[in-house]
């Protein structure tokens, strides 16, 4: 603590000299935190090649540094993960605890994977097995379930699309889009898990940092599935095709977050941000 409190004094007044200067000691304090964390995030035994994936990035941890803070990376699919970053802004060394529903391919557009690299693990949860499979080779440290997460228990269609992004449980999402990438190549039928289920059966911590929910147009029926009695996460990131920025007490996703204690952080593009209060 004592080194800690004269490194303070040192840096202190460098770091908050300018905003060049705290976006370099920033950029330093993410690459030394990913380097310490990288191999216990990425290898394991069980994939002993998972080395070269470690090693591969550490490389590019190295690599983002030299080229300066213009280079920050962002993995989610339209910069959501740099909003995370901003709205909770966490101390770099936090290891912090997230759910993602929908989560998709662990790295490709992951709105987690850059907490990830920093030393953050949770639960990724998606319906598409095949999906998920690939997080034990890539992402060890999280748990993975496939699981359809939905409000009622009653067997549903899960349609996989020829573009697995848009893979969904709902019918109508499928029949009015009549666009590349839409056409169904398998349909299942799975019996649904409430998103409070899957977080007892895997022992989550009842107050945890990020809850993300992209579930193409079945997100409303994840958010209703979770006892936010029991669990409460300090963000919210959903999904909401119908939010309308003029009108947002009309969207019935804004409606239920906003009556369990929640502030509205604001939205961008489709996805809508909400910090508990």
């Amino acid at each position: 603590m004592k080194i800690k409190s004269v490194a303070q004094r040192i840096f202190h007044k460098q770091l908050y000299k300018s905003a060049y200067s705290r976006a370099v000691f920033t950029s330093i304090g993410i690459f030394l935190q990913e380097a310490k964390v990288c191999f216990s995030q990425f290898f394991t035994w069980r994939y002993p090649f998972s080395f070269f994936s470690a090693f591969y990035q550490l490389h590019l941890s190295w690599f983002r540094l030299l080229a300066g803070r213009s280079a920050r990376i962002s993995y989610a699919h339209t910069g959501e993960d740099r909003l995370i970053d901003a709205i909770l802004k966490p101390i770099i060394t936090q290891k912090g605890f997230y759910v993602e529903v929908g989560c998709n391919e662990p790295i490709f557009i992951s709105n987690t994977f850059s907490l990830y690299k920093r030393g953050w693990h949770g639960i990724c949860i998606d319906a598409n097995e095949k999906l998920i499979k690939k997080y034990a080779r890539l992402r060890p440290k999280d748990i993975a379930i496939s699981a359809l997460v939905s409000n009622e228990k009653i067997i549903r269609d899960y349609f996989i699309c020829a573009n697995n992004v848009l893979s969904s449980t709902e019918q109508m999402n499928i029949d009015i889009k009549d666009e590349p990438g839409f056409e169904v190549v398998q349909t299942q039928q799975l019996e649904p898990e409430s998103l409070t289920e899957i977080l007892d059966r895997c022992k989550a911590p009842s107050i945890f940092e990020l809850l993300s929910v992209d579930a193409e147009e079945h997100d409303l029926q994840v958010l209703q599935s979770l006892d936010f009695t029991k669990y409460a996460p300090k963000l919210i990131v959903v999904e909401s095709e119908t939010f309308d920025p003029s009108k947002p007490k009309d969207d019935l996703i804004y409606q239920l977050v906003m009556s369990k204690g929640y502030s509205f952080e604001g939205s961008v593009l489709k996805n809508l941000y909400f910090l508990k209060r």
